[in-house]
């Protein structure tokens, strides 16, 4: 009988089990069942959670973070997405001086640099603050949740330039949240930005005051900035990227009123270093556009850099014509989130312009493990985002898409458990003709979640407090068909992915429809508290209302046979009941049957 087994074998038993609501229908069993669950403040759901989303970091609510996190792991499966714009109302608080000239006219609009995060300071999952803010040309536009008991939403736009160009725009933001000197400063919020003339600066806001102050600026000698990045360990390191190609290196932990860079990255002789990306605050990749190596690793140390690991293109299984005289690098993401990950920064994926993601391994004499593509678009890769521990988003260049690729689709090779002892090969040695004999593993066939691309192809809303008319290309209310250039999610336990386009900011929300609607529903409004309103008669209540998101499944690879179609979303408002209760398709209800008789995009024309 399995009520008659030890607490122990009960425990083990449970971390097997695929959901929350498993562990809830076994707690009601019987009544001993349910003690041993329930003791020790929910332990088994600890349990559960360290089992089933070992790479996660939650707060101890530890039954709510169970059904929050295999909530969003349904969502996923089943395509459940949620799409809106994060709009400032023209309420919004604006701080420092907002009557400015505009000194140039721009012919495209802004690119927003993103940035969020969440803190829990309640004493429940319901009780947390999160934090969105983003630039908006020359603005710093922020948005401030509260949820639980104390709900409420403050919005802030930030300007202290009167007379503006393009070079005043913002170029990169990065948020001071939990885990610094500054988490306890609970009135303030502190961030480091960048504008494109050069400027780097630590600054304090005040949301319920309406001011400001700068409390550090960063010397960057005159050099136009490029972008910014900053390590996300206890000790953050800030690399600033330059349009001359090269990096500054910052230490952030520091009273200094002006901070001097600690150490520089010069490219070598002509060569101009195209993309970086700091994969921890001691390891930078740099993408050069040379051929023999695209891709070199560099260690950070304070007196200086030194080199680790070069990577080329030569080896890789691609057609090498495809690069012509060049290898750019478009994006990095580094997968720093597991325990047994190795050091942080030795497992990142990488965007190369032949359209492969590559995920690489410094712990491995292989120059890659697993290569993705979604074969059916042909535009670069602008953007990438590791999503939980099993899922990782791509934006592209182009058509306003972001593919959701799966980080299991191997089955040959697992970066959380990979352990490759340091003494069969020389991580600081440059890649060599040997190595590159060494055949990389690719994408296994059989995948246990077939790829997916979405568009998000709706114009941003004009209600943005612009200061100035938007550009003339801009006006045009046609579908956007633009590059997605970041995204950002506020916590590895959220539902929620920010992506900037064009003018704009899109919020999706990964929550099933049949979970929202369903016997939870009560939770989900409590704890994860995404402001959509299923019936017709309510606004919504985060400022934008869902709009339908339109995308495709993607095939595998080496199949030049399967049609894509595509499928679209309806409203919330068109659904009707027996739609949500049809759960056995495997997709949110919120998604069209499709047109068997009708094909949208061919693989072989």
């Amino acid at each position: 009988m399995l009520s008659e087994l030890p607490s122990e074998i009960i425990y083990q038993i449970a971390t097997y089990l695929p959901t929350a609501n498993a562990l809830a229908h076994l707690s009601q069993t019987c009544y001993r069942l349910h003690r041993i669950i329930t003791a020790e403040n929910s332990r088994i759901f600890r349990a559960f959670v360290r089992s089933r989303f070992p790479s996660t970091q939650t707060p101890p609510f530890w039954k709510d973070a169970a059904q929050a996190l295999t909530s969003r792991s349904r969502a996923l499966d089943r395509k459940a997405i949620i799409g809106r714009f994060a709009v400032p109302p023209q309420t919004a608080t604006k701080i420092g001086s907002h009557e400015v000239i505009r000194q140039d006219n721009p012919t495209l609009g802004y690119r927003p640099s993103i940035d969020s995060y969440e803190i829990w300071n309640g004493q429940r999952w319901a009780d947390r603050k999160e934090v969105l803010a983003w630039g908006a040309a020359n603005l710093l536009v922020m948005r401030i949740k509260q949820t639980g008991a104390r709900s409420k939403e403050d919005w802030l736009v930030f300007n202290d330039v009167d007379h503006i160009s393009s070079y005043d725009d913002i170029c990169s933001l990065h948020l001071l949240s939990s885990g610094n000197r500054y988490s306890d400063d609970t009135d303030m919020e502190h961030l480091i930005f960048g504008r494109v003339r050069g400027d780097i600066a630590h600054l304090a806001i005040s949301p319920n005051e309406g001011t400001f102050e700068y409390k550090q600026k960063f010397v960057t000698n005159g050099l136009r900035l490029d972008k910014t990045d900053l390590s996300s360990d206890t000790d953050p390191t800030l690399a600033a990227h330059f349009d001359n190609g090269y990096i500054a290196f910052y230490h952030t932990e520091t009273d200094k009123e002006e901070i001097q860079p600690f150490t520089w990255l010069r490219p070598e002789g002509s060569s101009r270093t195209n993309y970086s990306k700091l994969l921890s605050s001691s390891l930078v990749a740099v993408g050069t556009g040379n051929v023999e190596n695209s891709l070199s690793i560099s260690k950070i140390t304070p007196d200086g850099i030194s080199a680790y690991r070069n990577i080329g293109i030569g080896p890789l299984d691609t057609d090498p014509a495809s690069f012509k005289s060049k290898a750019n690098i478009s994006a990095i993401e580094p997968l720093n989130n597991h325990a047994i990950s190795g050091s942080p920064g030795e497992v990142f994926l990488a965007a190369w312009d032949d359209y492969a993601i590559r995920l690489h391994d410094l712990r491995s004499p292989r120059l890659y493990e697993v290569s993705y593509r979604d074969i059916t678009d042909l535009n670069p890769i602008y953007s990438l985002h590791a999503f939980g521990h099993e899922r990782f988003l791509a934006g592209a260049g182009g058509e306003a898409l972001v593919k959701i690729f799966d980080l299991r689709m191997c089955n040959t090779y697992d970066y959380l458990d990979a352990q490759i002892p340091a003494s069969q090969w020389q991580g600081t040695q440059t890649t060599t003709n040997t190595e590159a004999n060494i055949t990389p593993r690719t994408a296994a066939n059989s995948r246990p979640w077939q790829g997916f691309s979405m568009f998000l192809s709706h114009q941003p809303p004009l209600t943005f407090p612009q200061q100035t008319q938007a550009p003339v290309r801009t006006r045009r209310r046609g579908p956007y068909r633009g590059p997605i250039y970041t995204m950002s999610s506020p916590s590895p336990s959220s539902p929620t992915v920010y992506t900037g386009v064009v003018d704009g900011v899109v919020q999706l929300d990964f929550a099933s429809t049949d979970d929202l609607t369903g016997p939870q529903k009560e939770w989900y409004e409590t704890n994860l508290d995404l402001g959509v309103n299923i019936g017709p008669e309510v606004s919504p209540r985060w400022n934008s209302e869902p709009f339908n998101l339109a995308g495709y499944e993607r095939p595998d690879e080496d199949d030049f046979v399967t049609v894509c179609k595509l499928r679209n979303q309806r409203a919330f408002r068109d659904l009707e009941p027996r739609d949500v209760a049809e759960t056995h398709t495997g997709w949110d209800c919120r998604w069209k049957d499709l047109d068997e008789s009708r094909s949208w995009r061919r693989r072989d024309r």
